[in-house]
């Protein structure tokens, strides 16, 4: 039984904890959303795509007809700087997306600032990982003869 004059720091330790369960829910589906984040980037009108994954990291590249017009040393150039800009793209989606994480921050106290019990709640707390090499199953294709990786 909670004697009454610890009622409100007991409701108050609640709702805090309430608060963190309901945040720390949100960050596991933010993690998945960026997670199942790419971009992509076309190069030399169209004949190289490159999409790169949360992690920059390349999942796919494409060689479209015409390719064979350019040499060796274009396409790798070429390459690299389609990679590089869907590197920069899907930076630019991974901030926008966890941008509310900011405020989220603010608005939550540090674990200094909570009791021991409330400060093992961050144990749950998802760790940074790599986005998976693995392009996200709803924007794979079969069949498609374009792909260099299928070759």
């Amino acid at each position: 039984m909670i004697r009454p004059e610890n009622q409100r720091a007991a409701s108050e330790a609640a709702d805090l904890i309430e608060a963190v369960t309901a945040a720390l829910g949100t960050l596991g589906d933010m993690r998945a959303a960026r997670d199942a984040l790419t971009a992509s980037a076309t190069v030399e009108h169209g004949r190289i795509t490159v999409v790169v994954n949360a992690s920059g990291s390349i999942v796919r590249t494409e060689y479209a007809e015409g390719i064979e017009e350019l040499g060796y040393g274009q396409i790798a150039r070429a390459t690299v700087q389609a990679a590089q800009a869907a590197a920069a793209e899907v930076e630019r989606k991974k901030r926008e997306l966890l941008g509310p994480l900011g405020a989220m921050r603010l608005g939550m106290p540090s674990a200094a600032e909570l009791p021991a019990e409330l400060a093992a709640l961050r144990a749950q707390l998802p760790e940074q990982a790599r986005a998976p090499l693995t392009q996200p199953a709803a924007g794979r294709r079969r069949g498609d003869g374009n792909r260099i990786l299928d070759r």
